[in-house]
């Protein structure tokens, strides 16, 4: 299933970011033909329910406004109506005395459709802090929700005591991240025939860096009329440059912990394995030996040209006949070759060839309470429905039975069915779909297994759950960096990691001339005050 984080990871480091969670081509979210095939009693039913649920108050009952990103599709307001009223319905059964106002955003655009509401005054109680909490607390856009912390226990019962470590800032919290599958393990995409045929490689093969660039070589020579490896520098958590840095900074190498991200696929400041010590990890062994490989694949002519500028991804380039391969992040670890009849991502089968995985850290994708939130003790209870109940979490994620999905019956657990699209329908044509958002909502342990069209289905929650726990820890795992102290130092060295880090990601730019000029450019920009700062309030946490 296709990872989708064209938000997502468009401000974190992903995802950590983010599990896989379906397969499907880029959409602007407009109807398609088989939607339009909804018949106009089904658009006069929903019309009238839109009319009915506004014309009903919700008397006593406190309406939390959920802010929520949409990856791939976003659905219309008249297709939330119905999943809104399906889940105020739930609450109701369950007693909950709380509502939900639902609000789906454009993913490409959430972190500034909420900012700009935050500014103007509007309605905004629950949304997602993608991998920037530390600078919402800095700039008191959420609300300390530590009095509620009974309320969470639900929670925490759950996840463990830990989970909401990291969402701690001054002893005060601020958020709850995502319950997910959030160590990745770092994939090399292949076509089957090639990885088989001129490569040698099966099903369960692990390779390393090294390995690949030999691999590149082959394909290269081969096939030169096709990019090797399809490369764009992106800000997403499935851009490749983003993936060889995760790689090399995995425990098969250099355990890199990033405290700061530069939104752009690398980390400003950590830690390098279990030194404590925290630098500047432009200056340091790991940082150049991703852009000599960048750079190394870039000259030998593996890589796209534009890479530095290009806006589509791997999978993209590979399915119009562009591009031999690629290397993305899943949740997990799945090694397989896929189904070349089913594989809409790619229009072919391909290889899923295991490299690395990431060591186990916090997300960094955190549900706030928006400062403006008139009530946040309700605003919390809300919350805490997205990771207990999966009927209000999968109602979220798929919309209303017999519209949006059916049951196909393979599973008897009606809190757990094995779900379908209804025939003449897919992910892309049913009214309501938040699918891919499934990585950035509350508990992905409960989001229910989606079958194809032919019945066929994969439940790796539970391996995946298994993955995670067994994964080695960061060693300063929960720890979160507030940037309040630094913010203006910070702003400095974003401008100068923008010069920079596209070119040196994507090997245009010789790391032996321009690193050493963006390490001095950063210490003129203040990075030694930021480092300073980080390293207090390392020390402060590891005395705890």
């Amino acid at each position: 299933m296709r990872k989708v984080l064209a938000l997502v990871l468009a401000a974190v480091l992903c995802l950590s970011l983010l599990s896989a969670c379906g397969t499907a081509p880029a959409s602007d979210g407009g109807n398609t033909p088989a939607q339009e095939k909804t018949d106009e009693a089904a658009e006069d039913t929903q019309q009238a329910d839109t009319e009915e649920a506004e014309a009903e108050p919700a008397g006593d009952i406190p309406v939390i406004k959920v802010s929520y990103p949409c990856l791939v599709i976003t659905p219309s307001a008249d297709a939330v109506v119905d999943v809104e009223k399906t889940i105020n319905a739930r609450l109701d059964e369950l007693n909950a005395g709380v509502h939900m106002q639902l609000e789906a955003i454009d993913g490409m655009q959430y972190a500034t459709t909420v900012d700009m509401e935050q500014i103007g005054g509007e309605k905004v109680d629950l949304y997602m802090a993608l991998g920037n909490l530390s600078d919402m607390v800095a700039g008191n856009k959420v609300t300390d929700i530590s009095a509620y912390r009974d309320i969470l226990s639900v929670v925490t019962d759950i996840t463990g005591d830990t989970f909401l470590d990291a969402t701690v800032f001054d002893g005060k919290l601020y958020g709850v991240p995502c319950y997910k599958g959030s160590v990745l393990t770092y994939y090399w995409v292949v076509p089957t025939e090639i990885a088989e045929d001129d490569l040698g490689l099966k099903v369960g093969d692990r390779v390393t860096v090294d390995d690949i660039t030999g691999y590149l070589e082959i394909m290269h020579e081969k096939y030169p009329d096709q990019i090797a490896m399809g490369v764009r520098p992106g800000s997403n958590g499935s851009a490749n440059q983003f993936c060889l840095s995760a790689i090399y900074g995995g425990p098969r190498n250099f355990s890199v912990t990033g405290l700061l991200s530069a939104g752009i696929g690398a980390s400003t400041i950590g830690i390098v394995g279990d030194d404590l010590t925290v630098v500047d990890l432009y200056e340091t062994d790991y940082f150049k030996k991703v852009c000599d490989t960048a750079y190394a694949w870039n000259q030998a002519g593996y890589v796209n040209k534009d890479a530095s500028v290009a806006t589509e991804e791997g999978y993209d380039l590979m399915k119009a006949g562009r591009c031999l391969s690629y290397l993305i992040g899943y949740g997990g670890c799945d090694p397989k070759i896929t189904d070349a009849d089913t594989d809409t991502t790619h229009g072919r089968s391909v290889m899923m060839i295991p490299v690395d995985q990431n060591l186990n850290m916090p997300t960094g994708l955190d549900w706030c309470v928006s400062y403006g939130c008139e009530d946040p003790e309700a605003a919390v209870k809300a919350l805490t429905y997205f990771y207990t109940d999966p009927i209000v979490m999968n109602t979220l994620l798929y919309g209303v039975e017999g519209r949006d999905w059916i049951n196909t019956g393979f599973n008897d657990d009606p809190m757990d069915p094995i779900i379908q699209r209804p025939e003449g329908f897919d992910a892309l044509s049913v009214p309501y779909n938040a699918q891919f958002t499934c990585g950035i909502m509350g508990n992905e342990f409960i989001d229910w297994v989606v079958a194809d069209e032919k019945g066929e289905y994969e439940d790796l929650r539970e391996a995946h759950l298994e993955f995670m726990q067994s994964a080695p820890n960061s060693p300063i795992f929960g720890f979160s960096f507030n940037t309040a102290n630094v913010k203006n130092q910070i702003a400095a060295i974003s401008n100068v990691e923008a010069k920079y880090l596209g070119g040196l990601l994507t090997g245009e730019m010789d790391p032996d001339v321009y690193i050493p000029q963006l390490v001095e450019e950063l210490k003129q920009a203040g990075i030694a005050e930021v480092i300073t700062e980080a390293q207090a309030q390392l020390d402060a946490w590891n005395s705890k």
